[in-house]
């Protein structure tokens, strides 16, 4: 039962058979197969995650916590925290915002304690990409300054070209398409000196793509500024750039570098007036994210969405943007959320659609704040995480058991043991969006259920907030009584829970939802409150995986509507 958060058990070669995907390189598999050692089998998983987060993010977490699991199992802090920069990417690509932020708060620890020093610039790296996603900039852009001037001070190229690359996309990220192309001259100069024939063609990838990126972008503005020449001159600068990377593709293949070049020549075709051609380069966009099956990116969508807008087809526009911002939000990529809340309501705008537009800026007001809350918070975990880290150095147990220990209660209600709504989010993104095979069978057809404590002030009113901790306590085992092996239960916040599990008809939904109602009612609260009898209402809704998120706003709806019926029922009633 996943009600108990906990730490990824060092895989046997069965499981970490069925974990490698079935197209992982010879060479990498080989690495796995001949390890000498803990730590050699440790940094060959990660090799296989790096590799496996091209085509399934799920895959690559799992072997990226298998990989962790075996650098703690031999003792190894550079392999440890090695798996940790992986899993911060792969945790950021699916929208974990904070696990992403701990891990990689947990590597720069590490690094600190264990001098890896050599290691502090890829970390610099990772952790800006983690803060861009969230929406810290400035963060973001000191972070991979740092890791420049470091990697230069260590002459090590390749985190020299990581920086520069992630600079240029920062810079297109936020819409300065020549900053970025000044950090892509930068990035040339260094391919020129490289020795080393392999990373120079995979940082000549990321350079034509990047350029490409940066080119479109200055069209685009171009055009918006009415400069004809200018958005010409882009245009054509921009293909010619595709030219080479094409090339480039050839001596290293990337879906993911494809899938945005296709993005890219779609936008320029289309500054250029050839609507068959970026038409004919948007669907292979499409195509490529299809087989990608991790619909991360969004830049299908938009290249569509600009299409049809100018085509005049305004409708169909829209529901490009929509499906492109739905992408956004379930990684939280707020720079993305922005821009597109603001193509949606322009075009609003452009039709007459006036309280249309004005919905939408208010939806992008409040969005601006949630990521503001959300920059704030991860401020104020990471220095919570850097006391707790300290702490346990000072305890005097092994750097293995803290970051157990930490792995553990980053998901964890203290109060309950049960998820805390990380641990709950997590394992939602993961029913959503399961590497190969990852999603147990039954998994069709989900029921989602609120239980929420009827009157639970009162409680901490009468007999103290004290009380009131232990009577969650209860409920929490209550409800984990009503659960099976494999569905998810968790602490929402304040006297909330969710359950998640498989279902085969909504008839079963609402008898589970019954039985965690009645379970509540039926206990013996004499003890704990002489004085009162405890009650539980609850909403719930049945969906299908991949629409979990549209399913958690309707049973908290459902469980509001139950409260306003006057509280210890369910809604919806029985089928």
């Amino acid at each position: 039962m996943e009600n108990e958060a906990q730490m990824p058990a060092t895989p046997t070669r069965d499981h970490l058979d069925a974990l490698l995907p079935a197209d992982t390189p010879t060479d990498l598999m080989a690495r796995l197969r001949t390890a000498k050692d803990g730590q050699a089998r440790a940094l060959a998983l990660v090799e296989v995650a790096r590799h496996t987060r091209e085509t399934s993010l799920g895959s690559a977490q799992a072997l990226g916590e298998a990989a962790l699991s075996e650098a703690l199992r031999c003792g190894s802090a550079r392999a440890a925290v090695e798996a940790l920069i992986g899993l911060t990417f792969v945790s950021a690509s699916l929208g974990q915002q904070e696990r992403a932020l701990d891990a990689i708060g947990r590597a720069q620890a590490m690094l600190e304690e264990h001098r890896l020093t050599e290691l502090l610039s890829a970390v610099l790296n990772t952790r800006a990409l983690t803060r861009l996603t969230g929406g810290d900039v400035t963060g973001a852009r000191q972070d991979l300054q740092d890791a420049l001037d470091l990697a230069r001070q260590a002459r090590d190229p390749a985190d020299q070209g990581n920086a520069l690359v992630n600079l240029a996309w920062l810079a297109c990220s936020t819409g300065d398409p020549k900053d970025a192309l000044h950090h892509l001259n930068l990035l040339e100069e260094l391919i020129h000196t490289l020795g080393d024939e392999g990373l120079a063609e995979s940082l000549s990838a990321y350079l034509h793509e990047n350029r490409a990126h940066a080119y479109a972008l200055l069209a685009r503005q171009a055009q918006e500024l009415g400069r004809e020449d200018a958005q010409r001159q882009a245009v054509q600068q921009g293909l010619m750039v595709l030219r080479a990377a094409r090339t480039a593709l050839q001596a290293t293949p990337s879906l993911t570098s494809e899938l945005l070049c296709a993005a890219h020549e779609s936008t320029l075709l289309r500054l250029q007036g050839d609507l068959r051609g970026a038409e004919r380069l948007a669907r292979r966009a499409a195509q490529l994210n299809a087989v990608l099956k991790q619909q991360l990116y969004i830049e299908p969508q938009v290249c569509l969405a600009e299409l049809l807008q100018a085509r005049g087809e305004i409708d169909a526009a829209l529901s490009q943007y929509s499906a492109a911002l739905d992408i956004a939000r379930r990684q939280h990529r707020h720079l993305d959320i922005q821009r597109l809340l603001s193509a949606i309501s322009a075009l609003h705008e452009q039709q007459g659609r006036l309280p249309e537009a004005l919905d939408v800026l208010r939806e992008a007001l409040q969005a601006a704040n949630t990521a503001l809350d959300r920059v704030n918070g991860a401020a104020a975990r990471h220095l919570q995480l850097d006391r707790e880290l300290r702490q346990a150095r000072a305890d005097a147990s092994s750097w293995q058991d803290r970051l157990r220990h930490a792995e553990v209660q980053a998901r964890q209600d203290p109060l309950t043991g049960l998820l805390n709504r990380r641990g709950l989010e997590e394992g939602l993104q993961q029913l959503q969006f399961p590497g190969d095979g990852a999603r147990p069978a039954d998994w069709s057809l989900l029921a989602v259920a609120f239980v929420d404590v009827d009157h639970f002030k009162h409680v901490n009113d009468r007999h103290s907030h004290a009380v009131g901790d232990q009577v969650l306590r209860v409920v929490g085992r209550l409800l984990a009584g009503q659960v099976r092996p494999g569905d998810l239960l968790g602490r929402y916040g304040g006297e909330e829970f969710v359950l998640v599990t498989p279902v085969r008809t909504r008839g079963r939904a609402h008898g589970l939802a019954e039985s965690c109602r009645r379970a509540v009612e039926a206990h013996d609260w004499s003890a704990l409150l002489p004085d009162m009898h405890l009650t539980a209402s609850v909403g719930y809704a049945v969906t299908t995986p991949d629409r979990l998120p549209q399913a958690l706003r309707i049973a908290d709806d459902h469980l509001y509507r139950a409260k306003n019926a006057g509280r210890n029922r369910v809604f919806p009633a029985a089928p």
